[in-house]
């Protein structure tokens, strides 16, 4: 199973809100009336949130997860093949040309019952699939929220150390002079005293996992 840490670097393109909630406006005005002149500062919010060693942490977690629950998924596949297997003979002992009436009518009564069980088995994957899916989601979201606020609570801090009244995410500029940009000064606190996190490797989105199929007697 794939990680779903470009679910997680998803959230970059919320940065811009995200930041003028949190940021408070310092030296708001000069004079009674007069508005301050803009002192900004910027941020890569998405490469920020992909270097931040909390959010290799978090994905490394998520994998974990996402694993159990394919091995779970896969468990409960295998016990259907198992069924088909035992349907299918069933099946083949109902129409073989040699079985007794008795034999077929027995063979008959267990195909019934083993169908029943496929039918609880196939709900039993479907509610887990759509339970883990939904937890996997659940917990991203709580997941890049959390991240993306100690992200833009340190950028303020930076910020407002720098004279800056306004902080924008870089993401959504169409220009912003370099020398504005604060992002690597806010890794280097967020990640003070931690291993330079790895890159990024490609994911799937949450929401796909388990990703076993399931088909009643096959």
């Amino acid at each position: 199973m794939k990680a779903s840490i470009k679910t997680i670097l998803a959230v970059a393109a919320m940065g811009a809100t995200a930041i003028a909630a949190q940021a408070q406006t310092t030296g708001a005005t000069t004079s009674v009336g007069q508005a301050a002149t803009p002192r900004v500062v910027t941020i890569d919010l998405g490469r920020a949130l992909a270097n931040y060693y909390r959010t290799a942490e978090e994905t490394i977690k998520l994998q974990a997860f996402e694993q159990d629950a394919n091995t779970k998924a896969q468990q409960i596949v295998a016990d259907g093949k198992a069924l088909g297997d035992k349907l299918q003979a069933a099946q083949a002992q109902m129409q073989s040309p040699v079985a007794t009436d008795i034999a077929k009518q027995q063979a008959q009564a267990q195909a019934q019952s083993i169908y029943s069980d496929l039918q609880k088995k196939q709900a039993e994957f479907d509610n887990f699939r759509q339970s883990a899916v939904q937890s996997i989601q659940n917990t991203v979201a709580q997941t890049r929220q959390q991240l993306v606020q100690e992200i833009v609570a340190k950028a303020t801090e930076i910020g407002k150390g720098k004279g800056a009244n306004m902080i924008l995410d870089r993401g959504g500029l169409v220009f912003a002079d370099p020398g504005t940009e604060i992002t690597d000064e806010v890794l280097a606190a967020l990640n003070k005293g931690h291993p330079t996190p790895p890159p990024a490797a490609p994911a799937a989105a949450a929401g796909t996992a388990p990703a076993v199929g399931f088909q009643p007697g096959r």
